[in-house]
């Protein structure tokens, strides 16, 4: 009963204060017109300060015309931008009027003129549109300056939701990849994969050690339940990003993480039934991991310069269309200076972002060159006599260098000899000592 009584009660308090606003500004409105402005503003600015946008213009109108309050265009403004923002028609044709004037404490804009004009004109006031008529008379390039300035607010508008749709896509790959790592955290703490530890690698991003990669053996009986068990969880583990892989990563990727998967499936597969050891798994994964990386490379590579190539495109069309634009040689000839300036800082960022590129490639192929030699030592020792090479990593750069050759042996002394011959018929002896 209470309850019912309450509801009622607030009910009815809801349907006396709604008209009770049109009611206040109606009255404002009415002192208004009989002058009482002194009335008028109490009132328009109550209700301007609760968010009203007709009460926004009228006080907006009361600093302009100076009635009751001192007129001041620095005053009005604000509310006339007030009242504009939330789409009141008038207040929109009067912030334009500013604009066209330079009141208000705003720089004369013809161009943010038209604009506001255009939105009052589409709510059905004449008296904008006939003023928009007069500008694109008076202002020869007016017109195309205002067609470049609403594709760059909806270019502007195309990139705010870009940002938004990337910044939802982070957060939700981050929760995801989190996930990943909780699983795979796990997966490295079971006693199972604890078990095989020394035999092989869980974690990509961790070389192999030279123990594993030397191994020669192969998973007894006792070994193949927890490798059974390790391999289909790591493949679960992964397979929870794989939904936001697909959605927004490039096929080409996609497809590359899909076959570096499948091949070492593939050695897992050939591990678990005995046609490898432990080893050739880790040397395998090793191969595939290098394999992979370059080819991401090559990848990143392509697209950096697909999306600077129409970066370029773009740019090149939208400086034709402004140089035809133009109406003067001055305004050409300042169109041209501004499109190799643009091309000039398109330039210095593409080649920023090769340089940055090539050297994290660099560094990655550092450390695969170290890694591939380790192993090439290891499974292929060169005879002790050939020359030996001596391997330096010096501030993330490699440098090979031969090694000396061994000292030539010490020449032998020589001695002289003497030979004596003698002569006995047709016979001649020669004795040398």
């Amino acid at each position: 009963m209470k309850k019912t009584i309450y509801l009622c009660l607030s009910a009815a308090l809801l349907m006396t204060c709604l008209p009770a606003i049109s009611q206040t500004l109606a009255e404002a409105d009415a002192a208004y017109f009989r002058q009482d402005y002194k009335t008028a503003f109490d009132m328009y600015k109550k209700l301007g300060d609760e968010g009203e946008a007709a009460a926004q213009y009228q006080l907006g109108h009361l600093y302009e015309s100076g009635r009751y309050v001192s007129q001041s265009f620095d005053n009005a403004e604000p509310w006339y931008r007030k009242s504009a923002m939330q789409g009141y028609a008038k207040a929109q044709a009067n912030l334009a009027w500013l604009y066209v004037n330079g009141k208000g404490g705003l720089a004369k804009d013809v161009l943010q003129a038209v604009l506001w004009y255009e939105k009052a004109a589409a709510q059905g006031d004449s008296e904008a549109q006939e003023r928009i008529d007069n500008l694109y008379n008076f202002y020869p390039d007016l017109r195309a300056s205002v067609a470049r300035q609403k594709e760059t607010v909806i270019e502007k508008k195309q990139q705010e939701i870009a940002a938004q749709r990337q910044t939802e896509f982070n957060a939700q790959s981050e929760k995801t990849r989190q996930e990943s790592l909780t699983c795979m955290s796990k997966l490295a703490d079971d006693p199972r994969t604890l078990s095989l530890a020394s035999k092989f690698a869980l974690d990509s991003k961790k070389a192999a050690s030279m123990e594993m990669l030397a191994n020669t053996s192969k998973p007894g009986a006792k070994d193949k339940p927890a490798l059974s068990y390790i391999v289909g969880e790591w493949e679960r583990c992964i397979d929870i990003q794989m939904e936001r892989r697909r959605k927004f990563l490039p096929p080409e990727v996609d497809s590359l993480i899909s076959s570096y998967r499948l091949e070492l499936r593939t050695g897992f597969a050939d591990l678990y039934a005995g046609k490898s050891s432990y080893g050739d798994m880790a040397r395998l994964r090793a191969k595939l991991d290098i394999d992979f990386k370059q080819k991401l490379d090559a990848l990143t590579a392509k697209f950096q310069a697909q999306e600077f190539a129409e970066a370029k495109q773009k740019q090149d069309a939208e400086a034709q269309k402004r140089y035809a634009e133009a109406q003067s040689q001055q305004q050409r000839e300042a169109e041209k200076q501004r499109q190799a300036d643009a091309r000039r800082a398109l330039d210095m960022q593409e080649a920023q972002a090769r340089a940055q590129l090539e050297q994290t490639k660099q560094l990655q192929r550092n450390v695969d060159f170290l890694q591939g030699l380790q192993m090439q030592q290891m499974f292929n020792p060169r005879p002790q006599q050939q020359q030996q090479q001596v391997v330096q990593q010096v501030d993330n750069s490699v440098y090979v260098q031969q090694a000396p050759p061994p000292p030539p042996p010490p020449p032998t002394p020589s001695r002289r000899v003497n030979c004596s011959s003698t002569r006995l018929g047709n016979t001649v002896t020669t004795n040398c000592f």
